[in-house]
C-alpha cells in the first residue's frame, strides 16, 4: 500500500552504521512509475563515480558493470512498478557471489516474485495501535518529549482513526503541530481525521493516487466501484463480482476473480476474511484508499456517494454521474433532481432508507439495490425497468408474475419478509438470461409442465438458494443443468423423512455442481439408511439437521473432488462413526461437526491423506479423538469448541506427541471443555 513505509524501511537499513561498514559501495535509486532509463543509469553513476561523460545508455551500463564488478555493494531500487526497468537494471549489476545486495520496494508482488522467485517478499503491515501512537507522539513532540496527559486519551482516538497507515499519522502529526495544544483543537482533529488527511496533503492522497493512475484501464472501474458501499464494510467478493458482470466492467464471473486478485496484489483493496483454502471470502478498502476513490469517481463523473451532510443540502450542485449510492435515510428532493438525469443512470443503490424516485424514467438503470427499506406491496414500477441486470430488494408481499418482464435479469435476490413460504410465479421461466436466485425463505420452484413436455432449459442459472426440498425433484434439476452453487431448505413438519433421500439423489444429475447445502429445520427424526450417489464435481458439502446415519457416509467418501464438509446440528447421527481403510476422503481439507450423539470416533490417517483443519463443536458424548489423527502430516489446526474433558485431554496429548517429534505445523485450540 502507498504510504505503508516501504522506502523508510528500506532507507532505514541503507543508512545503519553496520551497513555503511559492510559494503563497498552503496547506491540509491528511485525509479518511479514514469522512468526514462538515462537517468536511472545516470543516478547509478553518480553515486559510484565523479567522471559521468555523455556516453550512449549501453556505455554507461557497461561502465556501471565495470566500476562495481569484484566490489561488495547495496543497491536500492526504490518503487518499481514493472518487470521491465528489473530485467534492465539487473544486468547492469555484476554478480560476483561475495555478499554483494540488492532491495527493491514495490506497491506490486508480481515485480517482487519476478525478481527473485526463490525468496517471498517481505509484506509490510498496518501499524498497531500501540505503535501508531508511538509514530503520531514523535512526530508531534519529539522523541524526547511525551504527550501532555490531558491529551492523551483524545490524541489516542485519533492515532487509532489513521487504521495504522503510517503516511497517514504523519499527514494528521503535521496537522496538530501546527494547532494548538488543547483538547477542544483535538477533539476537532478526532472527528474529521479523514478530512484532515485528505485535505492537509495533497501529497498523501498522491501517492495513493499514483496507484490508480497505474491501474490498466479494464481495473479502474472496478476499483472505483468499491465506493458504492460505506465505510468499513465487509464487502462480499462474490457479490461484487456479480454487480462488476452485471454493470458491464467484466464479460463473465471468472475474469472477476483475477481482477480482484490484481487489485489485492496491488494493495488497493485489502482481504479481510479467507475461506478455508485461503480464498478471499470479504474485502473492504482503507479509508484513506476509500478517499482516493470518492475524489477520483467524482471528479470522472463515475459515482457520486450522498451522505447526510450532502443529501440534506440542497444547495450543493451535484455532478451528472452514472452510478448512485445513498449511505444516508434524510433525503431532499432538490438532491437527486440537481444531480440525477434518467438517461446517464446505470446504478442506485440505497444503504438507508428509500427516496420517492420517477422509476419509469431510469429506462438504463442495470443495478437496483435497496437494502434498508421494505416494501408492503410488490413495486410494479420497477418491472419497468428491462435493462436491469441486478435487482435486490425486501418485499412482505410475494414475488409478482410481472417480474418476468425483466427479461435482462442476471441476479435477483428477493428477501422475503412474509410469515409464510414465498409464492413464485411460474413467469420466472421465462427469464432465460438469469444466473443467480436467492430468496431468503425457502420456496417452492416448480417448472411448468408445458416446459418438461418440451425440454426446455434454463442454461445460465447457476446459483439457486434456499430452494424447498419438497421441489427438489428431477425434472426440475434436468431444467437447470448447469446449476453450480444449490442450497436446499425443509422443514419436517412438512415433509417426509423419505424425502431427503429422494432430494439427494435426484441432485445426482447436477453433474455441474460445486457446492450444496441441505438444511431442514423442525424435530428430531430417526436416522434412515439410505442409497444416493452427489455429483462428483462437488467441492463443498453442508448438511444441518439432515439426521443420515454414520453409515451413509460411504456415499460421501466417494466424491473425489470434496474439499470442504460440515456436519451441523444432527446432519449425520449415531454413536460410531467407523471408517475402513479403503474408505477415505481424497481431497478433504476441511471438516466441521457440530452438535452431535457422536461416542465413537473409529478413523485414522490414512481416511484423511491431506486434511488440513478439523474442527469440532457441541461434540459432548465423544469421549476422544483417536491418536493416529496426529500423523495427517498436512494436519494444521485441531479446534475443539464444547466438547467433553476426556475428548480434550486426548487432543492434548496429540499435541504432546506431535511436539516431542519435531512437529510445528499443527496448532491445537481448546475452547470451554467441561
Amino acid at each position: 500500500m502507498g504510504g505503508i513505509g516501504k522506502t523508510t524501511l528500506a532507507k532505514l537499513a541503507y543508512a545503519d552504521p553496520q551497513i555503511i561498514n559492510r559494503f563497498d559501495v552503496r547506491v540509491w535509486v528511485t525509479v518511479s512509475q514514469e522512468y526514462y532509463l538515462r537517468d536511472l543509469l545516470l543516478g547509478v553513476l553518480s553515486c559510484i563515480s565523479n567522471e559521468i561523460k555523455e556516453e550512449t545508455d549501453d556505455e554507461l551500463m557497461d561502465m556501471i558493470y565495470k566500476k562495481l564488478k569484484c566490489q561488495r555493494y547495496l543497491i536500492v531500487m526504490d518503487d518499481i512498478w514493472c518487470n521491465d526497468v528489473w530485467d534492465l537494471m539487473s544486468r547492469t549489476f555484476p554478480d560476483d557471489n561475495n555478499g554483494s545486495r540488492i532491495i527493491l520496494t514495490s506497491r506490486l508482488k508480481d515485480v517482487a516474485r519476478h525478481a527473485d522467485p526463490d525468496c517471498p517478499p517481505l509484506n509490510m503491515s498496518l501499524l498497531n495501535e500501540d505503535e501508531s501512537w508511538k509514530l503520531l507522539t514523535e512526530n508531534v513532540f519529539g522523541e524526547k518529549h511525551v504527550c501532555p496527559p490531558k491529551l492523551e486519551d483524545i490524541g489516542k482516538q485519533v492515532a487509532q482513526k489513521c487504521q495504522g497507515l503510517p503516511l497517514a499519522l504523519l499527514v494528521v502529526a503535521g496537522h496538530l503541530s501546527k494547532i494548538e495544544r488543547t483538547q477542544e483543537s483535538w477533539e476537532g482533529v478526532a472527528k474529521s481525521v479523514s478530512k484532515v488527511v485528505t485535505n492537509e496533503s495533497d501529497k498523501c492522497l498522491g501517492v495513493l493516487a499514483m496507484s490508480y493512475n497505474y491501474l490498466p484501464n479494464h481495473l479502474k472501474p472496478c476499483f472505483l466501484y468499491m465506493g458504492v458501499f460505506p465505510e468499513d464494510s465487509d464487502v462480499s467478493i462474490k457479490r461484487l463480482i456479480n454487480l462488476w458482470v452485471s454493470e458491464g466492467f467484466l464479460s463473465e464471473e471468472l475474469v472477476g476473480r483475477d481482477c480482484l486478485e490484481d487489485l489485492v496484489s496491488r494493495n488497493l483493496i485489502m482481504v479481510k476474511k479467507r475461506r478455508f483454502n485461503n480464498e478471499a471470502r470479504t474485502c473492504g478498502v482503507h479509508d484513506l484508499v476509500r478517499d482516493l476513490i470518492l475524489r477520483e469517481a467524482e471528479k470522472e463523473k463515475f459515482l457520486l456517494v450522498a451522505r447526510i451532510h450532502e443529501a440534506t443540502n440542497p444547495s450543493a450542485k451535484k455532478p451528472r454521474v452514472h452510478h448512485y449510492s445513498f449511505h444516508t435515510s434524510m433525503y431532499k428532493a432538490d438532491f437527486w433532481e440537481s444531480s440525477s438525469s434518467d438517461h446517464l443512470t446505470r446504478t442506485v443503490h440505497f444503504f438507508r432508507g428509500l427516496a420517492l424516485l420517477p422509476w419509469t424514467s431510469f429506462k438504463l438503470l442495470r443495478v437496483l439495490a435497496i437494502l434498508d427499506f421494505t416494501f408492503q406491496d410488490f413495486p410494479l414500477d420497477i418491472t419497468k425497468l428491462v435493462h436491469l441486470r441486478y435487482l435486490e430488494f425486501n418485499c412482505y408481499d410475494d414475488l409478482h408474475w410481472l417480474v418476468s418482464e425483466l427479461y435482462n435479469l442476471q441476479t435477483l435476490i428477493f428477501n422475503y419478509r412474509g410469515d409464510k413460504s414465498p409464492t413464485i410465479p411460474a413467469a420466472l421461466w421465462e427469464m432465460k438470461h438469469l444466473k443467480h436466485i436467492h430468496i431468503s425463505n425457502f420456496f417452492s420452484f416448480q417448472i411448468p409442465s408445458s416446459k418438461v413436455q418440451s425440454g426446455f432449459k434454463l442454461q445460465h442459472l447457476e446459483e439457486i438458494s434456499c430452494l424447498c426440498l419438497s421441489c427438489s425433484t428431477s425434472e426440475l434439476f434436468s431444467a437447470i443443468p448447469n446449476l453450480k452453487r444449490l442450497k436446499i431448505c425443509g422443514n419436517w413438519r412438512e415433509c417426509e423423512r423419505e424425502e431427503i433421500s429422494h432430494c439427494l439423489k435426484n441432485i445426482s444429475c447436477l453433474d455441474k455442481l460445486e457446492i450444496l447445502k441441505v438444511i431442514c429445520h423442525g424435530i428430531n427424526q430417526p436416522p434412515v439408511p439410505c442409497k444416493y450417489v452427489l455429483p462428483t464435481s462437488l467441492k463443498r458439502l453442508t448438511l444441518q439437521r439432515t439426521f443420515l446415519p454414520w453409515e451413509d457416509m460411504a456415499n460421501i467418501t466417494m466424491l473425489p473432488n470434496l474439499e470442504l464438509l460440515k456436519i451441523k446440528k444432527y446432519g449425520f447421527c449415531g454413536g460410531v462413526w467407523r471408517l475402513n481403510d479403503d474408505e477415505y476422503f481424497n481431497r478433504l481439507k476441511f471438516l466441521l461437526i457440530n452438535r452431535t450423539n457422536l461416542e465413537h470416533l473409529e478413523v485414522s490417517s490414512v481416511n484423511f491423506p491431506i486434511l488440513q483443519r478439523l474442527v469440532l463443536k457441541k461434540c459432548l458424548y465423544l469421549e476422544e479423538i483417536p491418536k493416529d489423527i496426529g500423523e495427517i502430516c498436512t494436519l494444521e489446526s485441531l479446534e475443539l469448541h464444547d466438547c467433553s474433558l476426556s475428548a480434550a485431554k486426548s487432543v492434548k496429548e496429540i499435541q504432546e506427541d506431535q511436539e516431542s517429534m519435531g512437529n510445528e505445523i499443527l496448532s491445537v485450540h481448546i475452547h470451554n471443555c467441561r
